[in-house]
């Protein structure tokens, strides 16, 4: 297991090459000190630091993270994780950052640690200070990126080189995007939205599974299904740059039924329009 001070340095020296204006190294490095500070202390200390004043997790529902923690004892757990990929929008102030975690119990440290993936949404404030605005995850048996490098870029507006690009069907606003998603797993399943809008290194998360990456992979995965839900957001935001956002929300069986869990979806806008780059879902317990 890396030290967090060699991760910091793993996460700025994998950046050092890009340029003065790539934010996506500062973030990595942000994230980076974000574990670092709960393992130094606790996962309850570090939250509060990092998350910003409107930051959101699940907890059975999209709830404000700070006011969650903020009068309750610290988890008897360790939480551990790092950053594995990181994307930031060209404006240099909205990012994504996802990577392993570990959890290990305070009170049975010997017993088996618990492995996952977190997904979170970072701003970046006018005096360059990157707070969590959104944060989902999901857990599975074993361990699995935790021996992969960083990769961090500024997103990139064209597909990668050689990608198969489904028809330009989404290219109007982030919200347009998501309407088209809902309309297409409504009317003809899950696989064919993702396969309409998914991006060519579309990530793909479900609990109790390990991370799928690229569109292609996630299309064969066994939790990839044909079933028709309806999809409901309920808070999306946008970068100044216009071609990276999320959107979160939650799904159900149909409209108006209660949710079966929660998402977050991460777009970036390439040239034949709006393209899937995450996609992560919490399934109700």
């Amino acid at each position: 297991m890396r030290t967090p001070a060699a991760l910091l340095a793993l996460a700025l020296a994998a950046c050092a090459h890009q340029p003065a204006m790539d934010t996506s190294a500062s973030l990595a490095a942000a994230e980076t000190a974000f574990a670092a500070h709960s393992l130094r202390e606790d996962m309850r200390v570090a939250f509060l630091a990092h998350f910003d004043a409107d930051g959101v997790t699940v907890r059975n529902g999209w709830i404000v993270s700070n006011d969650y923690l903020r009068d309750r004892p610290a988890p008897q757990i360790v939480l551990d994780w790092r950053p594995q990929y990181v994307e930031v929008a060209p404006s240099g102030e909205m990012g994504l950052s996802t990577g392993p975690s570990k959890i290990t119990s305070k009170a049975k440290p010997d017993s088996p640690p618990a492995y996952g993936q977190f997904v979170s949404v970072w701003r970046r404030d006018a005096a360059g200070t990157w707070k969590v605005a959104v944060d989902l995850g999901i857990g599975h048996s074993t361990p699995a990126l935790w021996d992969q490098p960083l990769q961090a870029r500024v997103s990139p507006t064209q597909a990668p080189a050689g990608a198969a690009i489904g028809s330009p069907i989404a290219t109007g606003t982030l919200a347009d995007a998501e309407a088209q998603f809902a309309r297409i797993a409504r009317d003809r399943g899950a696989r064919a939205a993702y396969e309409a809008l998914g991006a060519a290194d579309l990530r793909y998360y479900r609990g109790g599974h390990p991370p799928v990456a690229g569109r292609t992979q996630a299309l064969s995965a066994t939790t990839m299904s044909d079933e028709r839900h309806a999809w409901a957001v309920e808070r999306s935001e946008l970068a100044r740059s216009g071609d990276f956002g999320y959107a979160r929300g939650n799904y159900a069986a149909a409209e108006g039924q209660a949710p079966l869990g929660w998402y977050l979806r991460v777009w970036r806008r390439e040239a034949a329009g709006w393209r899937i780059v995450m996609d992560v879902v919490n399934t109700k317990t």
